[in-house]
């Protein structure tokens, strides 16, 4: 290992899904770190598939807007279906914008900032219409909820499930150990789930954006680390000067 590089020596433990864990466990790797994976949530079809499927071909023509807020979005709602959208997208985060036009679409719009509430903000602009929403079964009524009150005639659909993973026991043992240099939770579930599961962690913790940040210290965790840019390169160099100003 080359002891130079920024991240050499540090344990991260990551908590998110094993598919989106990959980029963010290479970029860590890149720098010297080890990256620790315990995915503590999975993803999953919604149990009423066939459902789902009806109640989007049934809809869908009577909106002008689609709105997706996740990539996992994108990805269990082109498994159901794979007819035409509305005459406008709207999406939250520049990943979600890309597996979108990964496959064709044009995006309309995309907040600056990565959140719903500026997913709202950007709205208050558009003239009002309906709008088709996408999301997972954990998703905040925020975007549903305040889309209706600006006049907006919203219906959403539950496309995907986000559940608990309960790790193996060998993918725990440096949690067990007391041998993680950092924690990092990157959405409220992820929180949620680290402490059913192990109780409050004993180190630097670091999440991504406010909504993760609110949960964790509403459960009584000190927040070392979070980053005004609510992506996960943003994070990586929030850490990286976190662990610059610890080690010097």
């Amino acid at each position: 290992m080359d002891r130079t590089l920024p991240l050499a020596d540090k344990r991260i433990l990551i908590t998110r899904s094993k598919e989106q864990a990959r980029y963010f466990s290479k970029q860590i790797a890149a720098l010297g770190g080890t990256s620790l994976e315990v995915p503590l949530i999975q993803f999953q079809h919604v149990s009423d598939s066939e459902d789902i499927i009806s109640d989007i071909e049934f809809n869908i023509a009577d909106f002008e807007w689609i709105v997706f807020t996740s990539v996992n979005g994108v990805k269990y709602f082109f498994e159901l279906y794979q007819g035409p959208l509305p005459k406008k997208v709207a999406v939250v985060g520049v990943k979600t914008k890309q597996a979108l036009e990964s496959l064709g679409f044009n995006v309309d719009l995309v907040p600056k900032r990565f959140s719903a509430e500026d997913l709202i903000e950007s709205f208050k602009k558009e003239k009002v219409s309906s709008i088709l929403l996408i999301q997972g079964n954990l998703a905040r009524p925020l975007l549903r909820e305040e889309l209706s009150r600006i006049g907006y005639n919203v219906k959403q659909i539950v496309v995907y499930e986000n559940v608990i993973r309960v790790p193996e026991e060998k993918e725990w043992k440096w949690v067990k150990e007391g041998k993680v240099d950092l924690y990092t939770f990157t959405s409220p579930s992820t929180v949620h789930n680290f402490l059913e599961l192990f109780g409050l962690p004993d180190g630097p913790v670091a999440t991504i954006g406010p909504i993760t940040r609110n949960a964790a210290e509403k459960a009584g965790i000190h927040v070392a680390i979070s980053p005004s840019e609510y992506t996960m390169d943003g994070l990586l160099e929030e850490i990286l000067q976190y662990f610059k100003r610890e080690d010097t």
